[in-house]
């Protein structure tokens, strides 16, 4: 795991605050994601999505188990790239009882365009920031996220 410093943060004010802040970054994330040039009505997940299938083809239950999502939530936001011809689905030629998907070139192309448009649209933000200070504030944001999802996986173990 990530580590940035060993004092502990015991002020609810420094934790109330950084969550906040995580919470109106991600919504305003979401905007964001919703106004990508040539991809009407696209969500973040959606996009999220294409990014994973953008590394190669992968089945329904790969995906909802890599995005800690259900199997239903996967097969009908695949139907979606599918409907808008950016994603396609073939049987998988090790068990004909599953399927793969994959994306499309305009699948592939979306996700390019967004990629970009996501970090020129980070870099602009951050322009006047010090690149100390962005490789930090990455780091303890990924040691927040493992933090969070080993604390997740240990409350799920107690029920």
């Amino acid at each position: 795991m990530h580590t940035i410093s060993s004092a502990p943060v015991t002020g609810d004010d420094a934790v109330d605050e950084l969550a906040d802040a995580v919470t109106h970054l991600v919504r305003k994330w979401r905007t964001a994601g919703r106004r990508v040039p040539n991809a009407a009505h696209s969500t973040l997940a959606l996009l999220q999505l294409a990014g994973l299938l953008d590394e190669g083809e992968h089945r329904i239950g790969e995906i909802a188990e890599l995005r800690g999502v259900d199997q239903s939530v996967v097969s009908r936001q695949v139907g979606e790239l599918q409907a808008r011809g950016l994603a396609c689905r073939r049987p998988d030629p090790s068990d004909r009882r599953a399927g793969l998907v994959s994306l499309t070139p305009d699948g592939h192309a979306l996700v390019g365009r967004t990629r970009t448009l996501r970090r020129d649209l980070v870099r602009s933000a951050l322009e006047r920031s010090d690149a100390g200070d962005v490789h930090t504030v990455a780091r303890l944001v990924a040691a927040l996220a493992e933090e969070i999802e080993a604390r997740a996986d240990q409350l799920t173990g107690l029920s």
